[in-house]
């Protein structure tokens, strides 16, 4: 039963992007189910869903590891939490709409990408685990989560944005949407051990269960599908998507500064998690602050950012079997 379900998951990750470019194509052409679906709350469900599935990878030993590289995860998020705002305010500047403006400030809040932790171990191979690196990715996702739902309402009320709520509003929504499921999902993993935990290719835990990573997967599709539903093909959304990504490329740099003189294994582990923000996140934040068509523009950043993700990762691999 075991290997069926990681044959499954691996056969998942492997369509993962075709299957997204399906769902946004899908929900784009035929948008009133999903359009519908957003009206009603389902954005921030499938979230909530999402991020519970994902903190069944955060694990306490996993946790302790990324102590090893306390001070570099401490420099990173305190360059990140003021920088990446500040980008997406500067994004931002392109887009005329309100609502659309706040979708890329709402990137710019947004924590690490969930899927970056699990890309970050794949670069880095077996001496990230090792090193510690797959955990210091880890340690940067948790703490970038604490920052955004901490900090994302008074943000985004600093930079000039108008939610429709109060900030404080808007914190109780990440609280119970973001914080409250991923701590839920690190308390499954460590109730039920025996399910979810498993030998990861050093040895140690795995970065992802078989059955956490289907549903993630899952997630992620329907959260695509729902996000692009609400895409509307006028200039101002592309506008903003395209804005969206020129935050996405400053993000990558970003990333690439941070990680240097860092070890070769802490490399991915800081890049990734700078470079590639939670659309998911971001989208639930838009939703919940601007009205659910503001999320529409983060489903093309959404598969821009985990198709980047991937190409580094095989871009890492092959640097490393040629160093090999």
């Amino acid at each position: 039963m075991g290997s069926k379900a990681s044959t499954a998951a691996d056969l998942a990750d492997r369509l993962l992007l075709p299957a997204l470019l399906a769902a946004a194509v899908l929900g784009a052409v035929l948008p009133g189910p999903g359009r519908a679906a957003g009206r009603g709350g389902a954005i921030l469900a499938t979230l909530a869903v999402l991020v519970l599935a994902a903190g069944t990878s955060l694990t306490p030993a996993g946790l302790r590891a990324a102590a090893a590289g306390y001070r570099r995860l401490l420099v990173v998020l305190a360059v990140t939490t003021p920088a990446l705002p500040a980008l997406a305010w500067l994004a931002s500047r392109l887009v005329a709409a309100a609502a659309l403006r706040g979708s890329v400030l709402a990137a710019g809040v947004a924590p690490a990408e969930v899927a970056s932790v699990a890309l970050a171990a794949l670069a880095g191979g077996e001496e990230a685990q090792a090193d510690g690196g797959a955990a210091l990715a880890a340690g940067l996702l948790a703490g970038s989560t604490a920052a955004t739902v901490l900090l994302a309402g008074p943000v985004l009320a600093l930079l000039g944005a108008r939610p429709a709520g109060s900030p404080a509003g808007l914190l109780v929504t990440l609280a119970l949407v973001v914080a409250l499921p991923l701590l839920a999902g690190a308390a499954l993993r460590a109730a039920a051990a025996g399910w979810f935990a498993g030998p990861g290719p050093g040895g140690g835990e795995a970065a992802g269960t078989p059955a956490a990573r289907l549903v993630s997967a899952a997630c992620l599709l329907l959260l695509i599908w729902e996000i692009a539903s609400q895409l509307r093909p006028q200039r101002a959304e592309l506008t903003a998507a395209a804005a969206l990504l020129g935050f996405g490329a400053a993000c990558a740099l970003l990333g690439a500064l941070l990680a240097r003189g860092a070890p070769q294994a802490w490399r991915p582990a800081v890049m990734l998690p700078v470079a590639m923000r939670d659309f998911a996140v971001a989208a639930g934040i838009a939703a919940s602050a601007f009205g659910p068509a503001a999320a529409a523009p983060l489903g093309a950043y959404g598969v821009a950012v985990l198709a980047g993700g991937a190409g580094y990762v095989q871009a890492a691999r092959r640097r490393a079997r040629r160093t090999a």
